[in-house]
């Protein structure tokens, strides 16, 4: 019976060890899974450019590109307002860089080295987004517009790239999993897009144009090269190098000089469909928008299977004669985005009539069928318009083209000013009125913005007043924003508050406030915020006053502090004397997420471990072996 109570017991012992032990894994796999790294939005705009720049906020933007890369951390978005950005980026970690659009915000090199230098370490690749921007003016020998460097699964996207002057407009090395799209890429001395040992990356629905070759792809295998306009390259639309198993399908390939060479073994067509190439010279007899041959690409024996468009005529029975364009005329050829282009063309048919008329656009694609039309639609770019007419026997007549550049109207900033700030000087909590106004050329005005050095942020309306300011000399900030989301340069004006005489101590100094800082720590680390710095040249302190930047406040001369979330917070320490009057200081933060049991041995949780499932399993099974074996020899002893 003894022995049977002790078998029980041990089963007991062993269920509750074992329960115990998968309860806990199930935790520490729900704390691991639960706990994602939260993105934030660095801000950026250059018409901030008195500042102040304390945390990359709206309200706070930074200057410059550069000093919101280097505040951001990994997986942050950095917003770009419009504007001309004159620096040369670098990028080193996982994060998107975001312009306000690619007609607005600028991004210029001078000339002078890569414009945007993405790299990532050898042993591990980073991920980068970048869209919304025109990047421009690279300069000396192999330094390029846009550079990515061991990067996998980023995004170039919606961007103006242009004037590599002795470099490529993009280049990828070493890189995978990378999208560039909907870009104008134009003007760059070496190649539009280079790929160099780079595998498993997507070209798609970019202007290429201008360029020595359009694409270049060297020891690079497995791409997708697809409904991409290669347009009058000087040496190639693509040039191929040791790479192979790459899909080219869709692309509009006109002018180049030629438009390709492959030696290598690539795939020119997808699903039955080639390429459209401007000097194909065979025939669509059956009308399928196929060519009834394949075209052969130049340097070895690749070819495109199923070429598309730019046919030859067909015989026409009976000897027709084809009809031809006689004149075209657009005006303006040269105009801003939304301004109005008139289209008018004409044809001769010796021997008919003429019965239709076809007008496309290498950018925009059909634009009409009318002999003679306007538009406002035409897309920022240089177009290619192609013009031809039709005869009453079917026949199309050879395409006339003509050349159009639309170029894009960049938002012009706004303006503000300072109307009145009365009364100047003031006295200590008297009502004083301020009111301001702003103007935008091209929009309407839709914000406000009303800043101290001394105070913060004092009020969003254009009219306002206020009893509430602190002693002293303050320097005022005002601006306003437009509908297109830019804010105008600020204007200052100096506001003195003087002690108020009608208070009961007239005599009385305001104390000095000291907000201690600035400070740093880590998130659920306690921070003790020290405002012991301040004083009261003829009296003392009696009230202090914090705020820790996330809605949370304390109340004595040195206050702590937990925060949950990193970033960049402004700390407000509010000092008041014994006879009323108060003053006010800043200073900053910066929470950092908490370092991992591998980086601070000492200071780690065990729950900032991530350990993998197999490795838990492993552990697991150990411990559960160690209570089997503990309560064997257990039992012998009994």
């Amino acid at each position: 019976m003894e022995r049977d109570q002790k078998m029980v017991l041990g089963k007991e012992i062993l269920a509750f060890v074992m329960s115990m032990v998968v309860i806990s894994l199930l935790g520490d796999l729900f704390i691991i899974q639960s706990c994602p790294a939260q993105a934030n939005i660095i801000y950026v705009n250059d018409s901030n450019t008195e500042g102040p720049w304390w945390d990359g906020t709206q309200d706070y933007p930074y200057q410059t590109i550069q000093e919101g890369i280097a505040a951001a951390n990994v997986g942050d978005t950095v917003s770009v307002s419009s504007g001309t950005y004159n620096e040369n980026v670098n990028i080193d970690k996982d994060l998107s860089l975001i312009g306000k659009n690619k007609d607005a915000t600028f991004i210029d090199g001078g000339r002078n080295g890569h414009v945007l230098n993405v790299r990532g370490p050898t042993d591990g690749e980073i991920h980068v987004h970048i869209s919304g921007l025109t990047i421009r003016n690279a300069g000396g020998s192999g330094f390029d517009c846009v550079t990515f460097s061991y990067v996998t699964n980023g995004e170039i996207s919606n961007n103006t790239i242009l004037n590599s002057q002795q470099g490529e407009g993009i280049s990828l090395d070493h890189c995978q999993d990378i999208t560039i799209s909907d870009n104008v890429i134009y003007n760059n001395a070496m190649a539009g897009v280079s790929l160099t040992l780079s595998e498993q990356n997507v070209i798609s629905n970019n202007i290429i144009q201008y360029n020595q070759k359009g694409i270049h792809l060297s020891f690079s295998n497995n791409n997708e090269i697809f409904r991409n306009t290669i347009y009058e390259n000087t040496q190639y639309g693509v040039y191929i190098v040791q790479s192979s198993s790459n899909v080219f399908s869709f692309n509009d390939f006109t002018g180049n000089l030629p438009n390709a060479r492959d030696p290598s073994m690539n795939v020119w067509s997808s699903n039955g469909q080639g390429n459209y190439w401007d000097d194909y010279n065979k025939y669509d007899n059956n009308s399928d928008g196929i060519g009834d041959a394949p075209y052969a690409i130049s340097g070895g024996s690749s070819q495109d299977e199923y070429p598309l468009g730019y046919f030859k005529q067909p015989e026409q029975p009976g000897g027709n004669q084809l009809p031809t364009v006689l004149s075209l005329s657009i005006s303006p050829t040269s105009a801003t985005f939304g301004e109005r282009v008139s289209f008018s063309g004409e044809g001769l048919d010796t021997d008919g009539t003429i019965d239709a008329y076809y007008w496309r656009s290498n950018l925009d694609g059909k634009l009409s069928e009318e002999q003679s039309f306007s538009t406002t639609t035409l897309s920022v770019g240089v177009h290619t318009i192609y013009f031809k007419v039709l005869d009453n026997n079917g026949a199309w007549s050879t395409e006339a083209t003509e050349m159009v550049t639309i170029s894009s109207v960049a938002n012009k900033a706004p303006t503000s000013v300072i109307d009145e700030i009365s009364p100047n000087p003031a006295k200590q909590y008297e009502t004083i009125l301020f009111h301001g106004h702003g103007a935008d050329s091209d929009g309407i005005i839709i914000g406000y913005k009303w800043l101290s050095n001394r105070d913060g942020v004092l009020s969003t309306q254009s009219t306002f007043s206020t009893s509430a300011l602190s002693l002293g000399t303050h320097t005022i900030y005002f601006q306003v924003k437009d509908n297109t989301n830019d804010w105008s340069q600020q204007v200052t004006r100096t506001l003195i508050i003087e002690k108020n005489s009608s208070q009961m101590n007239p005599d009385n100094q305001a104390p000095i406030a000291n907000a201690g800082g600035p400070y740093q720590g880590k998130v659920n680390e306690m921070i003790t915020f020290d405002g012991s710095g301040s004083y009261d040249q003829d009296g003392t302190i009696t009230v202090y006053q914090w705020s820790f930047g996330d809605n949370s406040t304390g109340s004595s001369v040195s206050s702590t502090h937990t925060y949950t979330t990193p970033g960049t917070y402004i700390i407000t320490v509010q000092v008041t004397d014994d006879d009323g009057a108060d003053a006010t200081a800043f200073t900053s933060i910066v929470i950092s997420q908490s370092y991992s049991q591998a980086d601070d041995p000492e200071n780690a949780s065990a729950f900032a471990f991530e350990l993998s499932f197999p490795i838990i399993i492993v552990a697991v099974f150990l411990s559960v072996l160690g209570v089997i074996a503990g309560f064997i020899v257990w039992m012998k002893k009994r």
